[in-house]
């Protein structure tokens, strides 16, 4: 999470979220009134730069949304599914994956449970804030046009050199079958009805 007393951006997973990271850490992390969460495996408590708004608030008394925009990262779901299976599957191989669950927007999580797409996104997009109308996306696959469009309004974007837009980052191998990569990208109607919250999501995001 990085945030200031207009702003919060959220870092949904596999978003281009640690692109962001590493450009606030790099040029305005001597930005005065943001604030911007320590990222690293052994930081404690662990994950805390995934918080979602109502996470942040239950770990932190002092910490209140009140009137501040909120900016998302976000993406198109066949893709988030594959780079969010590739990346657990990177860190727990051993898990039984089975990628078919992917088709209806299912995967293991860190714990070799059982989740859904759908859950992630509502856990950071709740409607009271998909209502609220204080609600900004950086789109991965529009990724510079968002950040400076967004970004725009609260930072000196001038001071990022246009190569690093391009620059890839936190990527993982691609262990999706292509069976199941052209099935997700063919069969999206059946990918969307079983994650109706995400699409409700997607649209706002992409209209």
């Amino acid at each position: 999470m990085i945030y200031s007393n207009t702003f919060v951006w959220l870092h949904f997973p596999k978003c281009a979220g640690t692109k962001i990271e590493r450009l606030f850490a790099t040029y305005y992390s001597d930005e005065k009134g943001i604030t911007q969460d320590l990222v690293g495996v052994q930081m404690e408590p662990p994950v805390l730069w995934h918080d979602s708004i109502a996470r942040r608030e239950s770990r932190d008394q002092n910490f209140e949304l009140g009137n501040r925009t909120v900016i998302c990262s976000f993406r198109r779901l066949p893709s988030w599914l594959i780079s969010r299976y590739n990346y657990e599957y990177q860190r727990r191989p051993h898990f039984n994956h089975r990628p078919e669950r992917l088709l209806v927007g299912k995967f293991l999580g860190q714990n070799g449970r059982e989740t859904h797409a759908d859950v992630i996104v509502e856990s950071f997009l709740p409607k009271s804030i998909l209502e609220s109308g204080n609600l900004r996306f950086i789109r991965t696959e529009h990724f510079e046009y968002d950040f400076k469009s967004v970004f725009g309004d609260y930072i000196d974007i001038s001071v990022i050199p246009s190569w690093e837009y391009n620059k890839k980052e936190n990527t993982s191998e691609n262990n999706v079958p292509l069976g199941i990569r052209n099935k997700l990208r063919k069969n999206q109607q059946l990918l969307y009805q079983n994650c109706p919250y995400w699409k409700m999501v997607e649209d706002i995001a992409y209209t």
